[in-house]
């Protein structure tokens, strides 16, 4: 009997203990992007743009700071750019999570290659000289930290002259509509016996197929009917819902558990019930945070105060929107450093 995982990495999921835990879990998969509009396919292509645009104007040989890195999704816009010149951009990655873009995401391996990445690092003590950036990038991750602190250092590595721009979570946005949303959802699966009957339901199967008397048998049959009413449960729980991507992607994850059992152990099988749970807890952790870090128009205000009184200058303040509803998913804040960061006063 096989245990091999289809070239899933190994230790794909962090310890628990890990700074971030629940960031380094979501990054540890094979997706590039995060936090993006349900109607990706305009969404994605209006702050493509955006992000085009701002690396467009970038000279020849810039240095590129992209704070909050993630997998690399916004990093990747700038090496794109970055190859159509005669002197490509020096591209660094920072996350305080435990990052590994290269070796979790498939779908855009050549682009990744163009950029350092520093995982474990954090944005409020970055490892970088003052001034040895042209640009400092963000997308929907300085928001997350201590403002203050961040943009302070964010000031500090950019040169005299340079540019920043940041998307921000909005707290008026779809994005946190969604996440209160599937927050819910998460939260109401995780206190389910949805796990709890899976794993039962797993051990009867492999027992009355291994053992095969008549009262095994009879025990798989009773573990069936149980895992149906709680999927039907559940089902009538989220019928309403008009995002059920969450939900839908999990089902489909714990339904495909039990048709792998001539393939794999009971120990793995186990395993790997566990480890969807603890994706969809840290799924929960990673809704809840992204709540939080959603900026109202106050917080606005007081972000760009922040970065004028650091040397920030020609200050732009912008809505993000996306779809042909126009929705908003965030605000666009941008500006340039005109004088040394000085830092803020106590």
């Amino acid at each position: 009997m096989s245990d091999k995982r289809d070239g899933r990495p190994e230790a794909a999921i962090p310890q628990r203990g890990d700074a971030l835990w629940e960031w380094s879990v979501f990054w540890h998969s094979d997706q590039l992007q995060a936090c993006l509009p349900e109607d990706s396919a305009v969404g994605d292509q209006n702050l493509h743009t955006t992000w085009r645009a701002f690396f467009d104007a970038l000279p020849d040989g810039a240095e590129v700071l992209d704070l909050g890195t993630g997998n690399g999704g916004l990093a990747t816009q700038a090496v794109a750019v970055s190859r159509t010149r005669a002197t490509p951009f020096t591209i660094h990655g920072v996350d305080l999570a435990d990052i590994a873009p290269a070796q979790f995401v498939s779908s855009a391996k050549d682009l990744l290659a163009g950029v350092v990445f520093h995982g474990r690092t954090s944005m409020q003590a970055l490892p970088f000289a003052d001034g040895k950036f042209d640009a400092v990038v963000s997308q929907y991750a300085i928001e997350y930290t201590n403002v203050e602190s961040s943009l302070a250092e964010a000031l500090r590595v950019l040169k005299v002259g340079g540019c920043f721009r940041f998307l921000v979570h909005a707290d008026d946005g779809v994005l946190k509509q969604r996440c209160c949303l599937q927050a819910s959802q998460a939260e109401h699966i995780l206190k389910s016996d949805l796990f709890i009957t899976t794993e039962s339901l797993l051990h009867r199967l492999v027992e009355a197929e291994t053992i095969r008397t008549g009262t095994k048998i009879a025990e798989a049959e009773e573990a069936i009917a149980a895992s149906r009413v709680v999927f039907d449960n559940l089902e009538d729980r989220f019928a309403g819902d008009e995002d059920r991507s969450l939900v839908d992607n999990l089902f489909a994850a714990i339904r495909t558990l039990p048709g792998m059992r001539r393939s794999h152990s009971i120990a793995t099988l186990v395993s790997m019930t566990e480890e969807i749970r603890l994706l969809l807890l840290a799924q929960s952790k990673r809704l809840n945070a992204m709540q939080d870090a959603a900026l109202d128009i106050a917080s606005l205000t007081e972000f760009a105060s922040y970065i004028k009184a650091l040397g920030g200058s020609q200050l732009e303040l912008e809505q993000a929107t996306t779809g042909t509803a126009a929705n908003c998913v965030g605000h666009w804040l941008s500006g340039t450093k005109a004088a040394k960061a000085k830092g803020m006063q106590a």
